[in-house]
């Protein structure tokens, strides 16, 4: 912390130094109010992130003793079970007829509401709160330790004003790109429904589809034993079960092996669809997508979906991560301390395909312009949540 207490970044114009504040100095904890006779109620599962998600009416002779916290415009909700979650929801609803669960802090400030909003999103308030909880599974803090907490807030009102703007502008900017995300997911699994219901086709295929096993369209080929001894520092990357992400792509951290002659078997490279056939993230499908390398070596126990002419390679992309893949995996999953499946039982997987591969084609490409708008709205999400957590390091102390 500087002497001065002063963040590292700053809007122009504002160089007061910040002062040393507890939580019940610059809000009213808890404040006393007389509930309506109905009302909305907003429990622990009701707040997800920074939003609101849902909410529901009761009436005061019938609701649960935990709906005690009527909220006034610019009121702060802090969960105080699991803040890790933080999951904690600024009011600012036109409306007096919120009430939250005692399971929040309901804090009034008489600082700005979105610079103190702000705060206790960081991540150091959050160690704080953290250092205080009792519990293990689902730690948790009481208001008596939350409002000793000290946080280090500006002098200046307007400086309050426009950091909290700022960070709520990412709020809302995180919110409508997940909202964009979730709806695209609903869409594509609405298609996928309709599609493969054979309820909506492409304009003028009239075949019918028939049912193939999995090794018909796109074999499974598992990869090679390479031992550790056998890595190196860089040269050819190896594609481990590791490096098949639950997000649907391939990366973290990869190991290396020198460039082997014989080796066309165990390559890989972009495009290709690989399954992780082990580990915490058996059945995980992920298409192969980098700029780092345009080859990869294929390890043992991850899957490649191989290209067959009979089946367009982006139509099965589609089947393989669909719900019916789901479905069919849960069934030859073997369970335990290592999850596990074969490739026999993958292959036997059955579908139902068109016949025709320009149709193949034209439903692959459809999905696979669904999976990039996904994609990218994620890629926008953890983009702004990232920046969020730069500004917040570097503008408050």
């Amino acid at each position: 912390m500087n002497t001065k207490r002063a963040p590292k970044v700053r809007f122009k114009g504002f160089t007061d130094a910040w002062e040393l504040r507890k939580l019940n100095e610059v809000a009213e904890f808890n404040p006393k109010s007389a509930l309506p006779d109905t009302f909305e109620y907003v429990d622990l599962e009701s707040v997800v992130g920074t939003d609101l998600i849902s909410h529901r009416t009761e009436s005061k002779a019938t609701a649960p003793s935990r709906a005690q916290r009527l909220a006034q415009r610019g009121d702060v909700f802090y969960q105080t079970v699991r803040p890790y979650q933080k999951n904690n929801y600024l009011f600012d609803l036109p409306c007096n007829d919120y009430v939250f669960s005692t399971g929040y802090a309901q804090m009034r400030p008489n600082i700005d509401s979105r610079f103190l909003f702000s705060r206790i999103q960081e991540e150091r308030f959050v160690k704080a709160v953290l250092d205080r909880c009792t519990g293990t599974s689902y730690p948790a803090i009481n208001a008596n330790d939350l409002y000793e907490i000290e946080i280090v807030v500006p002098t200046n009102k307007d400086e309050q004003v426009k950091i909290g703007s700022l960070f709520r502008n990412f709020d809302h900017l995180i919110t409508l790109h997940q909202r964009k995300l979730d709806k695209t997911k609903k869409l594509k699994k609405a298609f996928l429904n309709l599609i493969f219901g054979q309820k909506l086709r492409f304009y003028g295929f009239t075949d019918s589809w028939e049912l193939r096993k999995l090794e018909e369209v796109a074999p499974l080929r598992g990869g090679y034993a390479f031992q550790s001894n056998q890595y190196a520092n860089e040269g050819i990357p190896i594609v481990r079960i590791s490096n098949i992400l639950s997000d649907g792509s391939v990366g973290g951290e990869f190991v290396f092996h020198n460039e082997l002659k014989d080796d066309e078997i165990f390559m890989l490279e972009n495009g290709d669809i690989v399954l992780a056939m082990s580990g915490a993230t058996t059945g995980k499908v992920s298409i192969l997508s980098s700029e780092k390398s345009c080859k990869y070596y294929q390890n043992q126990r991850v899957g490649l979906f191989s290209k067959t002419a009979t089946c367009n390679y982006s139509f099965v992309a589609t089947i393989v991560r669909s719900e019916k893949f789901l479905e069919q995996l849960r069934d030859v999953l073997v369970a335990g301390a290592q999850p596990n499946v074969s490739a026999k039982d993958i292959d036997a997987f059955d579908f139902s395909v068109p016949k025709d591969v320009e149709e193949q084609s034209q439903i692959g490409n459809f999905f696979r312009t669904l999976d990039r708008l996904i994609t990218l709205y994620q890629k926008k999400i953890d983009s702004s949540k990232e920046m969020k957590k730069i500004l917040l390091k570097n503008m408050l102390i």
